[in-house]
């Protein structure tokens, strides 16, 4: 029989949440949501899906333009960004002489995500897309930081209608790992590609290793745990995590401990 290593994960849970200022004795019992509070959570379950939904796109339109292209024959690579099309998302690469942008190509994906890719496509990027790839060029600037080397971006659409959120995400190489520190959300403008807020996600570069390497033969683990001490409640990072690497993770806040799996975040 499996052994489930819980009672490990328990207690290092509890000893992170003491870390957000309130030890454990002294923290009171869950209250229920609030409605506002309800709205916000299925918000940062939405914003997560979402991400996620655009994150494996990326990788995969990725990874399929490289096994068509030599990326030195694009100095001016500027980046990508995924948006909707009618029945699905298309991930878009552009390159910048000046001020104009290019369309390198265009991975176009069906309601079966099937992937389309159109190389060197006939077309100018519309005002969106520009608007989104100078969102990202921006928020790069401002969100890069010594957590790595290397940084993805996700943009998505801002709770306020002027703006886009772009999440700049720390990257590691190391499969085994959950990089959960590091990440910075920066709202940008549509119009002026200013970063009006820049966001810490977290106080440290904290990765977690997901291996279970070292653990006792049989057994396995079943959430990863983190305290998180920059918001009351968990940000769009924690699902968009727990989707992306298919793995539970639990969440310890000023406003409780949170268990989030399948990208839906619930309140313990």
């Amino acid at each position: 029989m499996r052994k489930i290593i819980l009672l490990v994960f328990c207690c290092f849970l509890f000893s992170c949440a003491s870390t957000t200022g309130v030890s454990n004795s002294e923290r009171e019992p869950s209250k229920p949501l609030n409605e506002q509070e309800e709205a916000y959570i299925s918000q940062v379950e939405a914003d997560g899906y979402l991400m996620y939904e655009k994150d494996i796109r990326a990788s995969d339109a990725t990874d399929l333009l490289l096994s068509k292209i030599d990326p030195s024959n694009h100095p001016d690579f500027v980046g990508w960004v995924t948006y909707p099309n009618k029945d699905d998302f298309t991930v878009s690469f552009y390159e910048r002489n000046d001020d104009k942008f290019a369309v390198i190509a265009d991975v176009v994906y069906s309601a079966n995500e099937v992937s389309v890719l159109d190389l060197a496509p006939s077309r100018q990027p519309s005002k969106m897309e520009v608007s989104m790839i100078k969102a990202r060029i921006a928020a790069l600037e401002k969100g890069a930081n010594s957590c790595s080397d290397r940084f993805n971006t996700i943009v998505i659409p801002s709770q306020n209608d002027d703006e886009w959120d772009v999440y700049v995400l720390a990257a590691t190489t190391n499969p085994k790992l959950v990089q959960v520190g590091g990440h910075v959300k920066v709202s940008v403008s549509k119009n002026s590609s200013e970063v009006t807020a820049t966001m810490p996600l977290s106080k440290s570069c904290l990765a977690l290793d997901k291996s279970g390497e070292g653990l006792p033969e049989g057994a396995t683990i079943s959430a990863l745990t983190v305290s998180h001490i920059v918001s009351p409640m968990p940000v769009a990072i924690h699902p968009y995590l727990n989707l992306l690497h298919e793995i539970s993770l639990a969440v310890a806040s000023e406003r409780g401990i949170w268990m989030i799996s399948s990208g839906n975040i619930e309140l313990m």
